[in-house]
């Protein structure tokens, strides 16, 4: 008998403990059982994993918000989830413990991820051995749900690739049989990612029509707007894949051309989804509107305003003199008062944990305000799936790594780019300077929270603009490492800057990096 399982932290080693399961657990469907109960039961498992993959790829409160202060996008002296240890200047070692307060921050996208791609494992083994997926009105739908299924591997590596420094490529049911240890390393993980979006984009061309509102009801993309959405997911998690600047540009022009490739084919006007009860909003946005206690629960770091400042006089500290309040940030850039909203009440950052912390903004750019600061779970209310601008800051960027200098300056002087339809800006100069300068600021200001949890950690990773002793990727989680005979590690502190991991890759940035040098 075929037997179903929904993934644990710990499923992974027990499927590959043994070639074939044999629990009786009255309480468990097999396989078989559950399709002669439920003939959509393969759609249903598509739609269920699209959602858990789409809504986790915009974590806001298990893992996104730690990532979010590794990049100085988001500050926090808060230690609900150990959000503060990610804040802390200097660096802090990440705490890979099973008792540790912050564990959710490895524990959670392993999780959520491994889960998605085991299940989505299911539908492709039954497509394969010659099985239909048929929605709830009988109708074959194979095709579509498999390049749904191809989608949500493509994100599961992607995603495990661009947090972990290693992992499992497991294509079968029953993981990696007989793999005791965790054999390939993040980009063997992100390149998997790459061939299952190849993979997606040729199901959904092969099916007759694709309807994502069918498994994620708020999700408005036709076969064309889901063809976009493959490739801009692909073109974000390939760019993803190094860890600072060196190893970008190690990559070369056959691989940076496969990012601009991807970038061409995606969205070119905003993934919006509005929402519905029980459909999609952005975790991010969600908690990063928050207000409490008078102020911002979770304040856009100073970073943000440091760059958006035109006179060079704002710090890229808070002053710990307590007498001193900043004020305004003077800028030229027409989103920025609305993007991010100044306050005086430092709502929960304490100063007995770093008042060189502190900040007066918050995030603000999707807040509708009025009766509604603190949510995004309002009907009709827009939230943020994939942004134009970050395809068109893939499309830069690419270019850059590619020594297009004017290729990609063009691409953020062009009249549709955000910075300067919606933000006044002048034109930038061709130079590299200009360019690095100018997409370091974009996805501070015009992507923020509304891309997914690793922007613009990843971003700022690959430019070498984390601070000193950031870690560059997550550890493996300890229960998860406990199962296998590899030793229990992890990543990050000041006292290691420049410190390399198990593939000879920068795990924690080093002492020269940073954008407050």
């Amino acid at each position: 008998m075929r037997k179903y399982f929904i993934a644990s932290i710990a499923v992974l080693f027990l499927m590959s403990s043994c070639e074939k399961m044999q629990f009786d657990d009255p309480t468990t469907y097999t396989l078989d059982e559950a399709i002669a109960a439920t003939p959509d039961y393969y759609y249903k498992l598509a739609a269920g994993n699209f959602s858990r993959a789409l809504f986790y790829a915009n974590d806001g409160y298990y893992f996104g918000f730690g990532m979010s202060t590794l990049a100085d996008q988001t500050t926090v002296t808060n230690r609900v989830q150990e959000w503060w240890d990610f804040a802390k200047e200097p660096r802090a070692r990440l705490n890979n413990s099973q008792s540790y307060g912050g564990l959710t921050h490895f524990t959670y996208p392993y999780s959520i991820f491994y889960t998605v791609n085991l299940n989505a494992n299911v539908i492709l083994e039954a497509f394969e051995a010659g099985e239909k997926g048929v929605d709830d009105q009988g109708k074959d739908r194979t095709n579509e749900i498999s390049a749904i299924a191809y989608l949500l591997k493509g994100m599961s590596y992607g995603y495990l690739g661009a947090i972990y420094d290693r992992g499992i490529i497991s294509d079968k049911n029953l993981g990696a049989a007989g793999k005791a240890e965790f054999p390939n390393s993040y980009k063997e993980l992100v390149e998997a990612a790459a061939s299952n979006f190849d993979k997606a984009i040729a199901a959904a061309n092969a099916a007759s029509s694709v309807t994502l509102s069918d498994f994620y009801i708020n999700v408005p993309l036709d076969k064309a707007g889901f063809i976009k959405f493959a490739n801009s997911l692909a073109a974000r998690l390939l760019a993803s894949l190094p860890r600072d600047k060196a190893e970008a540009q190690a990559l070369g022009a056959t691989f940076w051309n496969r990012v601009l490739n991807y970038a061409n084919a995606g969205f070119t006007s905003d993934f919006i989804a509005s929402y519905v009860s029980g459909g999609f909003y952005n975790y991010s946005v969600y908690y990063g509107l928050v207000e409490a206690g008078g102020g911002p629960y979770l304040p856009a770091d100073i970073k943000v305003a440091y760059l958006a400042d035109k006179t060079g006089t704002y710090p890229n500290s808070y002053p710990t003199n307590t007498s001193v309040t900043l004020g305004e940030v003077v800028t030229d850039d027409a989103r920025f008062k609305s993007y991010f909203k100044y306050t005086t009440n430092f709502g929960y950052l304490r100063e007995d944990r770093g008042r060189n912390l502190f900040s007066n903004y918050k995030h603000n750019r999707w807040s509708q305000g009025g009766s509604y600061p603190n949510t995004t779970t309002v009907t009709g209310y827009p939230n943020p799936v994939f942004l134009a601008e970050e395809v068109r800051l893939l499309r830069a960027e690419a270019k850059l790594w590619l020594g297009d200098i004017a290729g990609a300056a063009a691409e953020l002087n062009a009249p549709t780019a955000e910075r300067k339809s919606k933000g006044g800006l002048g034109d930038i100069a061709a130079t590299e300077t200009a360019v690095r300068n100018t997409l370091h600021y974009e996805y501070a200001i015009s992507i923020d929270l509304a891309g997914s949890s690793i922007n613009p950690w990843s971003f700022m990773r690959r430019n070498d603009l984390l601070q000193p002793g950031t870690p560059t990727e997550f550890p493996i989680p300890e229960q998860q490492i406990l199962l296998t005979s590899e030793a229990v590690y992890t990543f990050g502190g000041a006292d290691y800057a420049g410190a390399k991991g198990k593939w000879g890759e920068i795990s924690a940035a080093s002492n020269s990096s940073g954008w407050k040098k």
